[in-house]
């Protein structure tokens, strides 16, 4: 399967990487506008739709997916290629799922430029503070870009403790995803997380900035780049969610994707710091490909400078430097994972079977299974 998806990919990109694109000056490249989106372009000889649709399918695959909802290419600032499946229009609002992580390590960009952060190396407990119960004295060392690189020491989707969603309806969910047992001291192990190190960033984040943090990001973040369909949802004392929650278009996707494809500076104005920006990207370490709260692609070695925001059931942003290109796609749960998902409660076998076979196939350990249920 890897083979086949590293051919694919191979044959898409291989004019663009016998002829890398050189970035356009900012007054040359495009810029949408609130209203306008990027202009259509003309697909070059090299690119054909069924290959592109077909390598993201086998990427759905692996994240719990098969049907594209949407997919969306963006090459030199143009839009060369965009479709949505039946009930999937342009400007919808799709569940995102852990892009939101992704959207969240922006907003700590964002708030160094603000001066509301001072830098990743800052503890997490400048921002909020926890009794330490002995044994824990190692949460003082946390800091934010641990929890950006998922190697804080809290607990992973794949511990048990992570299950424990006593912080989703928690009086400050943020304390309570903090409180969590460390499993290793920060920088030990690498844990990938949706929900302790996830909802500890994302309060720490509205306690820097002093706001809502779907507010804050819609001033400093979507309303400068013109993303009007955001959905953020929120823990029960208000502070949005950082694993997971946030639903946007898939043409909003590519406005986030062209962001980071500029280094963080979108038309003459710098969102994000461009050192910043450099830093998230994947670097290997603890035998992951991560960067901050972004994958590295494993396809093909000639694709390493390939980065992703990628969330469950196949959703993508596929930020591709070399090829000045940007690939959005979209998917969700198909008919018989939702059908059974529906039916919860109803009979002990429904049950049984959602819990024995379809949960532990979709990648969504660490979401409250509640919200998953609900969200369908």
């Amino acid at each position: 399967m890897k083979k086949l998806a590293a051919l694919i990919l191979t044959f898409l990109c291989l004019a663009a990487l016998l002829a890398p694109a050189a970035y356009a000056s900012q007054a040359e490249r495009p810029w949408p506008s609130a209203t306008e989106f990027f202009p259509k372009g003309t697909p070059m000889p090299w690119y054909l739709a069924p290959l592109l649709e077909g390598y993201l399918m086998i990427q759905g695959v692996r994240n719990g997916n098969v049907f594209n909802d949407s997919v969306l290419v963006l090459h030199r600032g143009e839009v060369i290629y965009e479709r949505h499946a039946r009930g999937w229009e342009a400007d919808k609002p799709h569940q995102m799922y852990s892009v939101t992580k992704s959207v969240l390590s922006a907003l700590v960009g964002v708030a160094i430029a603000d001066g509301r952060i001072d830098s990743v190396g800052q503890k997490v407990t400048a921002f909020i503070d926890i009794d330490i119960v002995p044994g824990q004295e190692c949460k003082r060392d946390i800091t934010i870009e641990h929890l950006l690189r998922q190697t804080s020491g809290l607990p992973g989707d794949d511990d048990d403790e992570s299950n424990a969603f006593a912080w989703w309806e928690a009086p400050s969910s943020g304390k309570a995803a903090f409180a969590f047992p460390q499993m290793a001291k920060p920088g030990e192990r690498f844990a990938y997380s949706s929900g302790p190190g996830m909802q500890t960033l994302a309060a720490l984040i509205a306690k820097a900035v002093n706001r809502n943090l779907s507010e804050y990001a819609q001033e400093k973040l979507f309303g400068p780049l013109g993303m009007t369909s955001i959905v953020w949802d929120a823990a029960a004392d208000g502070v949005n969610y950082g694993g997971f929650g946030l639903s946007m278009s898939p043409r909003d996707m590519a406005r986030f994707g062209w962001l980071y494809l500029n280094n963080g500076e979108w038309n003459g104005t710098q969102i994000i710091p461009a050192d910043y920006v450099e830093a998230s990207k994947p670097q290997r370490g603890l035998g992951m490909n991560y960067g901050y709260l972004f994958w590295g692609t494993s396809d093909f070695k000639r694709f390493e400078t390939v980065y992703d925001a990628s969330g469950s059931f196949g959703n993508f942003i596929f930020i591709m430097p070399e090829q000045d290109t940007v690939i959005v796609r979209t998917g969700s749960a198909g008919p018989v994972t939702r059908t059974v998902a529906k039916g919860m409660g109803s009979s002990k076998i429904v049950e049984a079977i959602f819990m024995g076979i379809v949960y532990p196939l979709v990648p969504l350990k660490g979401v409250p299974l509640e919200y998953f249920i609900a969200n369908l």
